[in-house]
């Protein structure tokens, strides 16, 4: 038979149903905080690091010095190769990013990248990574 504790407290109840003693309103079960995901949430992301995948890529500055390119490959491809290049967590090589050019202001596009590359020294806000929230990915206001 299964048995099931309250929280924090030594009371249990057994699969027939039989309470074997007092539960407390302490040990009732309340919902935590809402996940670091449940809001939307934009985040200029540094280049050539590695982060969590958005659920598109947002251009707010039309770059200036260098084309925009984007990894797309896994975390452990990208550690391996970061790590080939002499470092644990940048990936400056650009023969690893996907080339998409100069896009334009207000450009979204609809990508999942792991990183991007660019001229850090201008261009360092020029992509943001949008993410929705919530389980569902449709976003919470």
């Amino acid at each position: 038979m299964a048995d099931y504790r309250a929280k924090g407290s030594g009371n249990s109840v057994s699969g027939s149903g039989t309470v074997h003693e007092h539960f407390t309103d302490a040990a009732k079960q309340v919902p935590g905080p809402p996940p670091d995901n449940y809001y939307d949430k934009t985040v200029a992301q540094a280049p050539f690091t590695m982060s969590k995948t958005p659920n598109y890529v947002y251009i707010t500055k039309t770059p200036t010095l260098a084309d925009i390119g984007f990894f797309f490959g896994s975390s452990a491809s990208f550690a391996t190769k970061a790590t080939a290049e002499g470092t644990s967590s940048f990936l400056t090589g650009s023969t690893y990013y996907v080339n998409y050019g100069k896009p334009t202001i207000g450009t979204r596009i609809d990508i999942h990248p792991l990183a991007w590359s660019g001229s850090i020294s201008t261009d360092r806000s020029s992509v943001m990574f949008i993410y929705k929230g919530g389980i569902d990915g449709q976003g919470r206001g």
